[in-house]
């Protein structure tokens, strides 16, 4: 099949997650993948800041699998950051309606919401192409703007008119189907995980040195996104006491964000220094050493539409590495890995979260149990073979129950 995938966010830019594993693994497969994407963070030079029309076009790309070839199209921009996503609703509509009018794709596999989404819908049926709805988040509730309403009025718009929807967790689906979406249309395909790159092992000799790591330390360690929401600055004023009585507890934070500035203040006021140590983010090929580095993971995340539809996929990293992993109770997550056999501890975000952690880190035993229990979960549930399989079978679906032209609801 030739695939023409789209997003809203840079794929060259973007953390590795399933916007890279599932185009590039099928195209392994034989496929012919074009992705169409948007270049957030990105400030070209000169006059290109303020007009830049031509599409950027990189042929044989490939971020996260050996061998595999993915053609990158990055339309151009009338304006720069911050108005140019909001211009790009505009700006990406002709690199689409070039694409779709060709008549050289079988199906659109679309993950835009606000920026390129709803048009996209539009053109390909139009042009009588099928779109498979990737759902992976709430895009309206990801973050405070003023067009918040109208962002999910775009959702609401994609899950009525796109031809199926492929999402990852059940409260999701059933967010879908309450903004509009036909049951008989919203499946639940898996995100798979790299099993051989986020494996068990010691820890790397060389960031233990960086980052003055002792044999005998035990650590915690959270991964991704400072997020507001993410619940960081909660668990450092909770967990401070252990750090003080216990010299050789450490709060690994590997990554960055929007609340780091606030952390590091926050950490300098409790005099936890020497305890908390930033990492920064880290490049994809060293993240599982990072993840290594850990004794357990956390997931401090508050309860909200955002989170209970999520499924973390720093926790399955987390998991495939043999950590063993602290969790708020997140639905999506329950929904998919629901118990303490599968080596994650769900606990509110109150004292019992902070008193579970401790007891972790002091207690080798039950933590050695959780960490083989965390790595047979991943491998029963992740493979990628079977999690590709089940993707592109629901986008075969899509092309085979291809239907004529209807109208737009």
């Amino acid at each position: 099949m030739r695939i023409l995938f789209i997003h809203e966010i840079s794929w060259h830019k973007k953390v590795v997650y399933e916007i890279h594993d599932f185009p590039e693994l099928l195209s392994l497969r034989g496929h012919e993948i074009v992705f169409i994407d948007f270049p957030e963070g990105c400030t070209p030079p000169g006059i290109r800041r303020i007009v830049d029309l031509k599409t950027t076009i990189l042929k044989n790309c490939s971020r996260a699998h050996a061998g595999a070839s993915i053609e990158t199209r990055t339309p151009g921009r009338v304006v720069g950051p911050p108005m140019d996503r909001l211009m790009a609703s505009l700006t990406h509509v002709p690199e689409i309606w070039r694409l779709l009018s060709s008549k050289a794709f079988d199906v659109v596999v679309l993950y835009g919401v606000p920026t390129n989404g709803w048009q996209t819908i539009a053109i390909a049926r139009y042009f009588g192409v099928p779109v498979l709805f990737r759902a992976i988040d709430i895009s309206h509730a990801l973050r405070a703007s003023v067009f918040r309403p109208l962002i999910k009025i775009a959702e609401k718009f994609i899950y009525k008119n796109a031809d199926a929807i492929s999402t990852h967790n059940e409260p999701l689906r059933q967010y879908c189907i309450e903004n509009g979406a036909a049951p008989e249309k919203v499946s639940i395909e898996y995100p798979g995980l790299d099993l051989e790159r986020f494996s068990p092992g010691p820890r790397d000799p060389e960031l233990c040195s960086k980052y003055n790591l002792e044999a005998k330390d035990k650590t915690v360690l959270f991964m991704g996104t400072f997020f507001r929401f993410a619940g960081l600055d909660w668990f450092i004023d909770s967990f401070a006491p252990y750090l003080r009585s216990n010299l050789n507890f450490k709060l690994l934070l590997v990554g960055g964000g929007e609340a780091e500035q606030g952390l590091r203040t926050q950490v300098d006021r409790l005099g936890l220094s020497n305890n908390v140590i930033f990492c920064g983010f880290a490049e994809y090929p060293m993240l599982a050493k990072y993840l290594r580095l850990g004794d357990v993971a956390i997931t401090t995340f508050e309860d909200s539409l955002v989170t209970n539809c999520a499924l973390p996929g720093k926790v399955l990293q987390y998991l495939g590495c043999g950590l063993p992993t602290v969790c708020t109770p997140v639905k999506g997550l329950q929904s998919v890995i629901c118990d303490e056999n599968s080596g994650i501890l769900y606990k509110e975000r109150n004292h019992s979260f902070i008193e579970a952690v401790a007891a972790l880190l002091a207690n080798d035993e039950h933590r050695n149990e959780l960490a083989k229990a965390a790595r047979i979960t991943t491998e029963r549930l992740f493979q990628w073979d079977t999690c590709v399989n089940r993707f592109e079978d629901a986008i075969r679906k899509v092309v085979k129950n291809k239907s004529p032209k209807k109208q737009l609801v």
